[in-house]
């Protein structure tokens, strides 16, 4: 087991060089998105390939506030075939398409997770939501994205666009083991980086807002044997602003 365990310290110590390193940088996300739900408005998460489930890993979920507004699209996720969702990724055009459809007004906050921070779509909704007049966070690898070349016409990387960039001190390419006779590293990491950043994030953006007079519209598990009907109630209230509540 000391492999297991070799990347388990790893990822310790990544998430105490993350909060170490970022939290100007969080409290800066923090307090914007404070801002606009004050303000009646939502908080945004878009993601491309693998990092699309950190958008399901806020929405709709037990313990997690009724205003976050995943923008999702089926030609991504990687169950259409890697290559696919890869190449989509990476088409250029097609992130002002899915920006242009989705509910996002000036004011609100969007957080775009892009681990490179390189490839068009990522960068594209970014664009977008800045000229709608939206705070971007970027959430991204700067060991990676300061590396890699942009692969958008612009030139820029996501970090280079952003209003604030959180990043999640993930390595180079994500994976981070040698090991014995492998060749290429192993072990990304990741996803459990960016979903402590969020979930740290919203747990204190939720203890904000109740300091500030605002009811944390907050899911409980489906699973407990308690009255859920305040679920509902959240999921009608911003059912006109996210149409995934819709049934």
């Amino acid at each position: 087991m000391q492999c297991a365990k070799a990347y388990l310290d790893g990822v310790q110590a990544l998430l105490s060089r993350l909060w170490e390193t970022q939290q100007d940088a969080m409290n800066a996300a923090i307090e914007a998105m404070a801002r606009s739900v004050v303000d009646d408005g939502v908080v945004h998460v878009f993601g491309c390939g693998h990092t699309q489930v950190l958008g399901l890993e806020v929405w709709y979920r037990a313990g997690q506030p009724a205003f976050m507004s995943p923008v999702f699209n089926e030609n991504l996720w990687p169950h259409n075939g890697p290559a696919l969702g890869s190449a989509m990724e990476k088409l250029e055009g097609f992130g002002e398409l899915i920006f242009d459809v989705h509910d996002a007004r000036p004011g609100e906050v969007i957080l775009v997770l892009s681990n490179s921070g390189r490839n068009a779509v990522p960068i594209e909704v970014a664009l977008k939501a800045k000229a709608r007049g939206l705070t971007v966070v970027a959430i991204t690898s700067m060991d990676y994205s300061t590396q890699v070349r942009s692969k958008h016409s612009s030139g820029k990387r996501l970090f280079e666009i952003a209003d604030i960039t959180i990043d999640n001190c993930g390595p180079l390419g994500d994976a981070s083991q040698t090991l014995p006779g492998v060749g290429p590293k192993a072990g990304p990491v990741t996803t459990i980086l960016n979903a402590a950043i969020l979930n740290s994030m919203l747990v204190e953006l939720v203890a904000r807002l109740a300091e500030r007079g605002v009811e944390p519209p907050v899911f409980t598990s489906a699973n407990l044997d308690a009255d859920l009907a305040k679920n509902a109630e959240y999921a009608r209230r911003y059912a006109p602003r996210i149409r995934y509540y819709k049934d």
